[in-house]
């Protein structure tokens, strides 16, 4: 066991987010799935034969430090330090279920990170500037006011249809 990978990690809390979107950015996770997460947060993080040296509270405890530290640095070009983006806000277990508070991310934003591009990836192939693309994924913005041209060529580069942005 090399150390946690924080990919790994991250894709899963990731998976979730759409489902915790459609409930307020809550998702209640019950037994057998937190039982899932664990498993995956054992495999990535504890070496096997340090297992013994932890008893189930303990693994719990560490799991949800680990979901709500979940990160990922987004660069818009070489060289940038980039902006963290943080996937998860809280998280609580009462004993059976855990519920995870997921961040509100703008929907241009949450595509792009699952498709794994930098913004100026996206801005590059759209023909637009990398502050065009950061401005269509901040919260606030109402892309249904933008330019049709724009929406089209963002979501055609974020293989998606426009309509998904503009919901």
């Amino acid at each position: 066991m090399a150390g946690f990978d924080k990919d790994a990690f991250w894709l899963k809390i990731l998976s979730l987010y759409n489902e915790a979107k459609e409930n307020n950015y809550v998702l209640k996770l019950d037994e057998e799935r937190v039982r899932e997460l664990k498993s995956l947060y054992i495999d990535l993080y504890i070496p096997m034969e340090e297992i013994g040296h932890y008893d189930d509270d303990k693994i719990i405890k560490k799991l949800m430090t680990a979901i709500v530290s979940v990160y990922k640095i987004d660069k818009d070009t070489m060289g940038n330090g980039g902006e963290i983006v943080q996937l998860v806000n809280t998280v609580n277990y009462d004993g059976r279920n855990m519920y995870v508070r997921f961040a509100k991310i703008s929907p241009v934003k949450m595509r792009r990170l699952e498709l794994g591009k930098t913004r100026q990836q996206v801005a590059e192939r759209m023909g637009y500037s990398v502050a065009a693309v950061r401005n269509c994924e901040v919260s606030f913005c109402d892309l249904s006011r933008q330019p049709e041209k724009l929406v089209r060529k963002l979501a055609k580069v974020l293989e998606c249809e426009p309509e998904t942005f503009l919901q």
